[in-house]
C-alpha cells in the first residue's frame, strides 16, 4: 500500500484519537502548589500540543502533564532531580508546531512527553530528530511520526485508534460497517486505508458517512448510516457532534451497533448521554478511568491528578489524562537508574535499551523497541511496539474494562498473522 491513505487521513485520526478531548474550554495549564521534595538540578522535558486552538484544542492533556510532574517532584522526583516542564502552545497551528520544536531544541529539553503535533508533523520530526530528542507517549499521527525511530508511543496512536474502533465491531459479528466521520477534506479519502483491513477480517465498509458541522439535522446521519444493511457504526466524532448524533440514535433507535473511543469522554458526559452510552461500546489503549476494581494501578493517577490539577475529580477526568501521567511515570521507571542529570543522548539510549517497562498494572509492561509487524503495511508503518486496545462498557454509573478484552489492533491487518489477544 502506498503513502497516501494514511497521509489523507492525518487531521482525521487526530479526531478520532480524541474524540471528544476538545470539548474543554479551558485555555491554560495549571496545578494547586505543592512543596517540592526534589531540589537537584532540574531535568528539562518538553511538550508541544494545543492547549488552544480553532480546529481541535486538548487542554486536558496538557494540564495532565503538569499535574503528574507536581506529583512526581513532590514525591522526590528522579533521584532528587525535578522535572521541569517546557510546555508550548502550539495552538494546532503548523507554523507554530514548527517554533515549539525549535524553542525545544534551544531549551535543552531531554525528551518531549505526551505531545501531539499533527498539523506540521514532518517538520517538527525533522527538528527533533536532527537534535537527537526522544518523543516519550507522543500521539502518532503521520507517516513521519510511524517512522522516527526516536518516537516511542505506548499506543498505536491516531490511525489506529481509529482501526481499532471498527476492529471492535467486527469481533462483535458485524461484517457490514458504516464509517461516520467529521466532513473533512482528508475524510474522502479514508476508505484506501480502512476497505483493505476489513476485507482482510471478511467484513466490508458499507457506507461513509460525513457529519458536516453546520448541520441543524443530525437524523439524517444515522439514516445514512443504517443504509447498505450496515450493521454496526464506527462512530469517529468530536465531543460535539458526537452529542448529536448520540441524541439522533437514542430518539430514532436504530436496530443497529455502534462503537466509539472513550478517549475524551468523563463520567460525567457518559451519563448525560442516557441510553446511548449503555447501548454503545467503547475501545481505548487504556482502561476506563474509574475501573480501579480490575486495575487497582489506576488508583496512584487518579490520586495524583485530583490533588494537583485544580478543580478535577474523578467523574470529570479522562483517559487523555490518563495518558499524560503515564509518560511521566514511564519517564521516571527507565531514568531512576541513571546517576546524575541525563541529556537527550542518554534518555534516548535508555529508552531504546529499556525491557518491560512496568506501566502500572494499567497497561501491558512496555518494551519501545519490540516493534511489531503491520503486515502489508509496513512501509509506513514501522515504530509501533504497543498496538493493544482494550474493550469497554458503560453501565450507567461507571466503566467497566475486564483485562481479558484486551486485543491487537494489528491482528486484522492485511499480511499479519498475529492473534487478535494478549
Amino acid at each position: 500500500m502506498s503513502r497516501k491513505p494514511i497521509k489523507a487521513i492525518v487531521g482525521l485520526a487526530a479526531v478520532a484519537l480524541l474524540a471528544t478531548a476538545s470539548c474543554s474550554s479551558s485555555s491554560s495549564a495549571s496545578s494547586t502548589s505543592t512543596k517540592v521534595k526534589a531540589h537537584g538540578t532540574p531535568i528539562v522535558v518538553g511538550q508541544i500540543l494545543p492547549m488552544t486552538g480553532a480546529n481541535l484544542a486538548l487542554p486536558e492533556a496538557g494540564k495532565a502533564l503538569v499535574a503528574s510532574i507536581a506529583a512526581l517532584n513532590a514525591a522526590g522526583g528522579i533521584n532528587g532531580h525535578p522535572l521541569k516542564l517546557d510546555q508550548c502552545d502550539s495552538q494546532g497551528v503548523a507554523s507554530i508546531e514548527v517554533q515549539c520544536a525549535q524553542t525545544m531544541v534551544s531549551d535543552h529539553v531531554v525528551a518531549t512527553l505526551e505531545d501531539d503535533t499533527f498539523s506540521s508533523p514532518a517538520e517538527v520530526n525533522s527538528i527533533l530528530k536532527g537534535a537527537g530528542i526522544p518523543r516519550i507517549g507522543i500521539t502518532e499521527d503521520d507517516v513521519t511520526d510511524y517512522e522516527n525511530p526516536d518516537n516511542m508511543d505506548f499506543t498505536g496512536g491516531g490511525v489506529f485508534s481509529l482501526v481499532g474502533i471498527m476492529e471492535d465491531l467486527i469481533h462483535r459479528g458485524d461484517k457490514k460497517i458504516t464509517v461516520v466521520l467529521p466532513d473533512t477534506p482528508s475524510a474522502v479519502e479514508t476508505h484506501l486505508l480502512l476497505d483493505p483491513i476489513a476485507a482482510a477480517e471478511g467484513a466490508k465498509v458499507v457506507n461513509y458517512v460525513l457529519v458536516s458541522s453546520a448541520s441543524g439535522d443530525y437524523s439524517q446521519y444515522v439514516a445514512q448510516a443504517e443504509e447498505n444493511g450496515a450493521q454496526g457504526i464506527v462512530i469517529a466524532l468530536g465531543n460535539a457532534q458526537l452529542v448529536e448524533v448520540a441524541q439522533a440514535i437514542d430518539q430514532l433507535n436504530p436496530k443497529i451497533d455502534y462503537a466509539t473511543g472513550i478517549a475524551g469522554l468523563t463520567l460525567n458526559q457518559l451519563k448525560e448521554l442516557g441510553s446511548f452510552s449503555k447501548k454503545a461500546s467503547y475501545v481505548w489503549w487504556t482502561p476506563g478511568i474509574g475501573d480501579v476494581k480490575n486495575f487497582p494501578g489506576l488508583a496512584q493517577p487518579i490520586a495524583a491528578l485530583t490533588k494537583y490539577e485544580k478543580g478535577v475529580a474523578l467523574d470529570t477526568m479522562t483517559s487523555v489524562s490518563l495518558s499524560s501521567w503515564l509518560a511521566v511515570h514511564a519517564f521516571y521507571e527507565v531514568m531512576k537508574s541513571h546517576k546524575g542529570t541525563p541529556k537527550a543522548a542518554s534518555v534516548l539510549a535508555a529508552f531504546k535499551a529499556a525491557k518491560d517497562i512496568p506501566m502500572n498494572g494499567i497497561i501491558k509492561p512496555w518494551t519501545p523497541g519490540d516493534l511489531q509487524s503491520a503486515g502489508t503495511l509496513s512501509s509506513i508503518i514501522t515504530n509501533v511496539s504497543q498496538p493493544w486496545m482494550y474493550r469497554i462498557a458503560y453501565n450507567g454509573k461507571g466503566s467497566q474494562t475486564s483485562p481479558s478484552q484486551l486485543f491487537n489492533t494489528f491482528a486484522g491487518l492485511p499480511g499479519t498473522s498475529t492473534t487478535s489477544s494478549s
